[in-house]
């Protein structure tokens, strides 16, 4: 049996801002409508991106400009609808269609405001990674270099990071800590009521990243209730790949061009996540249209019928291929409803 897929990450919001028409198959982009209905895709999480890079006063505006184009392209087709709560995305997944669920990818958006923090929930945005590649004055992120030095709080977190996570409890806003540091994901771990996510990582232990989650950190989250979408990015599956990237003087393209990565690496980190944190801490979270390489044989969201082979395959049950696919999230969507 085919199961309905959840996509707890991409960045094709990027796409929708040039212009492109996603409702038909687009050369170039690993989501559109084609690709989403060939996958099998019942929900995609669609990430309003922020660059680290981005004027502090701008970032709010430029998130919202994201928001505006994630919901026209909901309401664009027929196929497609705006889902806030699990029990909406139910519905969405019994009709056959493909939900839409807006998140805020890095907190930068909120520009240090609570009050901002809260208009992204009141449009509908459950999901906000915290953090991207640079440390926020309230958040510690896993690339940045730099000592965090947070103004109270704890290691991780500043006052007011701590205070945006409460606020996130408040509102059902999910915190997502991908792109934490380890001592942010502690904090956040720690401070929240509710289970937390990390939308789109892998496990450190088959790939050394920064970002990516040991071992610890993945049994935390299982613990925890909360749960990990596997990145499909092959820097952050191969570390074959991310030792040529490294000695290619961090180039995605010279290590794509000399590295091969098998899409069955995308299974060998759900196996490992599931052996760590077991099968209610993992699902999927492929960073599609937010990443430089991908493994062979993935081209987009029609991607998902291969991996669920790849997984039976392996000796997988539907159950647990059905809580990866999409019963993990709806079960963690549905504690913060």
């Amino acid at each position: 049996m085919a199961h309905t897929v959840i996509d707890l990450h991409c960045d094709s919001v990027s796409a929708l801002m040039e212009g492109k028409d996603l409702r038909q198959a687009v050369q170039g982009v690993h989501v559109d409508l084609p690709r989403l209905k060939a996958g099998g895709v019942g929900l995609q999480v669609f990430a309003a991106y922020i660059s680290s890079n981005t004027d502090s006063d701008k970032a709010y505006r430029l998130a919202n400009e994201r928001l505006d184009a994630i919901q026209s392209f909901a309401a664009s087709d027929n196929h497609l609808a705006l889902a806030e709560s699990a029990a909406d995305t139910r519905a969405v997944m019994a009709a056959g269609k493909t939900g839409v669920m807006m998140a805020v990818e890095n907190g930068l958006a909120i520009e240090n405001s609570l009050e901002k923090l809260e208009s992204f929930r009141r449009r509908k945005v459950r999901i906000m990674t915290l953090v991207h590649f640079r440390h926020l004055p309230w958040a510690a992120s896993s690339n940045d270099t730099e000592p965090f030095a947070p103004e109270g709080g704890s290691r991780g977190l500043s006052r007011l990071g701590e205070q945006v996570v409460d606020a996130m409890n408040d509102l059902g806003m999910i915190p997502d800590l991908s792109h934490a540091s380890e001592s942010a994901f502690w904090d956040v771990i720690r401070r929240s009521k509710k289970p937390v996510i990390a939308s789109h990582s892998c496990a450190h232990r088959l790939c050394a990243v920064p970002r990516n989650l040991k071992d610890d950190q993945l049994k935390a989250l299982g613990d925890s209730g909360g749960l990990v979408g596997v990145n499909f990015f092959s820097l952050f599956l191969s570390d074959t790949f991310r030792l040529a990237y490294e000695e290619n003087g961090n180039s995605v393209t010279a290590a794509a061009a000399s590295v091969p990565v098998p899409m069955t690496l995308i299974a060998d980190h759900i196996e490992h996540m599931v052996n760590i944190a077991g099968d209610d801490c993992v699902a999927l979270g492929s960073d599609f249209d937010g990443i430089g390489a991908v493994p062979e044989g993935v081209g987009g969201s029609d991607f998902y019928p291969v991996l669920e082979a790849e997984l039976r395959n392996r000796g997988y049950t539907e159950t647990r291929i059905g809580k990866i696919f999409n019963g993990n999230f709806l079960r963690v969507l549905e504690q913060w409803d």
